[in-house]
């Protein structure tokens, strides 16, 4: 008896959730969700943190609880993460709302993501999940295209020549096609000869803005490491040389001999 009557007693309260939250759907209008942009927080060797960010429309003529925001990731067809945000909090009556939602690609995902970046220059990702308010399930989407930005040498310049030092200046050009700009911790690059190892630097902390960029790289080169006087440069003054560019979004090598007779 007492288990038939905890049983009408839990249906009675479904059946007056169910009513109260059909009674909720008619006064209440439910929220409107739209893209705004994407944003790259930061761009590692340890993980790529993307910022999608969407604009939450309350069409109520009273403030409205948002309870959380819940979302799948998807690269090239292929979901890698799911995540929910925190409680969102109140939105101001005929008022909007931008969230944005932090998406972290750790080092795991980013050994797969590296090959395909740099095997198919670009990415499709897909942002989709709903978000909760009142008992209403508004649900969101948005597709689009990661690009590797190109890159290209502009220039190598000779700034100073000694017997024992050369000093360089390496000018590469960047083009971003993505629609957001993208920051990177550090920029290696590095410059050899045949397979004697000659100088290696990085620029920390760059920004790629959208569209075309011009960086500006010194090296510095010690020719007594190579060359033992000023007579063995004029007798075989060509000097090869490797350059290796290397970021976490991109990277790019090439050769050049640099004939140092006229500096001499």
């Amino acid at each position: 008896m007492i288990k038939k009557i905890l049983a009408i007693t839990l249906l009675l309260q479904i059946s007056a959730c169910a009513n109260l939250q059909q009674e909720i759907n008619k006064f209440v209008k439910q929220p409107e969700v739209t893209y705004q942009s994407i944003s790259v927080g930061k761009v590692s060797m340890e993980g790529i943190e993307l910022n999608p960010t969407f604009k939450i429309d309350n069409n109520n003529s009273f403030a409205i609880p948002v309870d959380v925001v819940s979302y799948d990731f998807t690269l090239n067809n292929k979901k890698l993460l799911a995540g929910e945000t925190q409680a969102i909090g109140s939105l101001v009556a005929n008022n909007s709302k931008d969230v944005t939602l932090s998406i972290d690609l750790t080092q795991e995902s980013i050994v797969s993501l590296q090959q395909l970046l740099f095997k198919d220059k670009k990415l499709d990702y897909q942002v989709k999940g709903s978000v909760k308010a009142m008992g209403l399930v508004v649900p969101f989407e948005k597709s689009d295209t990661l690009y590797v930005p190109d890159i290209s040498i502009a220039d190598v310049k000779i700034i100073n020549a000694s017997l024992s030092n050369l000093e360089l200046l390496l000018s590469i050009d960047v083009n971003n096609q993505n629609s957001f700009a993208l920051p990177l911790e550090a920029l290696n690059y590095s410059v050899s000869t045949g397979s004697q190892f000659l100088f290696e630097g990085a620029l920390n902390n760059q920004q790629i803005s959208q569209g075309k960029n011009n960086i500006q790289l010194p090296l510095s080169i010690k020719l007594d490491a190579i060359f033992t006087s000023v007579f063995a440069i004029l007798a075989n003054p060509e000097l090869p040389l490797h350059f290796e560019i290397n970021s976490p979004l991109f990277s790019h090598s090439f050769d050049q001999s640099m004939n140092l007779t006229s500096f001499f």
